[in-house]
């Protein structure tokens, strides 16, 4: 009678791995596609971080005086008083 108890025991503890190792690997993929996901998305968070610094520098730079006169002039077409515009009616084609 050991020898029968003995092989159960076997094939339980057979049947028992192999129910681990079903459960297991798939959980396993699935930890090592978020571990490359949280990668990325670390490399994507410091190159958003480095764009806005640049925006947060351009911001700083374009509350300056000389700025905010040069994005009158070039964009609105400002002038300051006693300044003489001169436009040209011809055009180069």
């Amino acid at each position: 009678m050991k020898p029968n108890n003995k092989n159960m025991r076997l094939f339980i503890s057979g049947l028992v791995c192999i129910v681990l190792l079903v459960t297991i690997i798939p959980r396993g993929k699935t930890i090592l596609e978020l571990s490359a996901q949280k990668q990325e998305l670390k490399k994507q968070k410091a190159e958003l971080q480095q764009v806005n610094r640049e925006y947060q520098k351009n911001l700083q730079e374009l509350k300056t005086p000389e700025e905010i006169e040069r994005l009158a002039r070039e964009r609105l077409g400002m002038v300051k008083n006693g300044e003489k515009v001169i436009i040209d009616l011809q055009q180069d084609n």
